[in-house]
């Protein structure tokens, strides 16, 4: 049985490519060496992302997330058991998105990131994943 956990950030400063690299390579690091799977979406300066292991290291690896001061704000959207982990062969894959593609891949038409996550299901959420 695996744990998942799905919450969305909000960056304090945008992020830069360097940022992005830097922030990969420490997650996927930590992640291997917790046993820890999942994708990471960037839109806007929103991350929305799906952590899945165990149960205690999933918690561990979320309360670092909800300290990491480059985020002033982050929530979680959805917790659960599963039988099968989604990215199974990815300590971290990651997406950068815009709204437009998000818009197009949901038939929607929300202007900003903050509008889709707040009408978006905790299952709309988990899809936009699996397709981004």
């Amino acid at each position: 049985m695996y744990y998942y956990l799905l919450y969305f950030g909000i960056a304090r400063n945008p992020f830069t490519e360097e940022d992005f690299k830097s922030l990969l390579e420490q997650a996927r690091e930590r992640n291997e060496s917790l046993d820890i799977t999942g994708k990471l979406l960037h839109c806007e300066g929103t991350f929305i992302q799906l952590l899945e292991g165990k149960k205690e290291n999933v918690e561990e690896v979320y309360q670092s997330i909800t300290k990491d001061n480059r985020l002033i704000a982050n929530k979680t959207i959805t917790v659960g058991a599963t039988t099968e982990r989604y990215y199974k062969d990815w300590s971290m894959a990651f997406k950068d998105v815009a709204m437009a593609d998000i818009n197009e891949i949901e038939h929607c038409s929300h202007h900003d990131v903050a509008a889709y996550i707040k009408s978006a299901s905790a299952i709309k959420l988990l899809k936009l994943l699996a397709v981004a």
